[in-house]
């Protein structure tokens, strides 16, 4: 067992000061957008719901795929999402360097406003776009 025991739940928004996360992988829910400084998430694939929102510095989430709500809002670090096929709700709003979304049909909903890379949405019929549209 980890050393937060039973913590389900841990919402840590905004703490700047936050850079190693990976004692974090045994919370069920985790919330931390606006931590700045967190750059390797690589130990949080078994968090079931994870806000990373405003985390510019994550770049490699290939270890993310078994996370079942993942928000990857304005994490403008991040290009390559493929390995993200089988999560749930995937938000990437605001991801502009994100461009192929074409492994991300398996995703229930996919969030891609804002993601002006993407230019090709034939794969992913199910996502918002970033005009909008369904």
């Amino acid at each position: 067992m980890s050393a937060l025991g039973a913590v389900e739940e841990l919402i840590l928004f905004g703490c700047e000061n936050v850079t190693d996360v990976s004692a974090l992988g045994t919370v069920k829910r985790l919330y931390l957008g606006g931590c700045r400084e967190v750059r390797d998430v690589s130990a949080l694939g078994a968090v079931q719901e994870l806000d990373l929102t405003g985390c510019p510095n994550v770049t490699d989430v290939s270890t993310l795929g078994g996370v079942e709500d993942l928000k990857l809002a304005y994490c403008t670090g991040v290009t390559d999402v493929s390995a993200l096929g089988t999560v749930k709700r995937l938000v990437l709003v605001g991801c502009p360097n994100v461009t192929n979304v074409s492994a991300l049909g398996g995703v229930e909903h996919l969030d891609l406003t804002f993601c002006t890379g993407v230019t090709d949405f034939s794969a992913v019929p199910q996502a918002i776009r970033s005009d909008g549209t369904v």
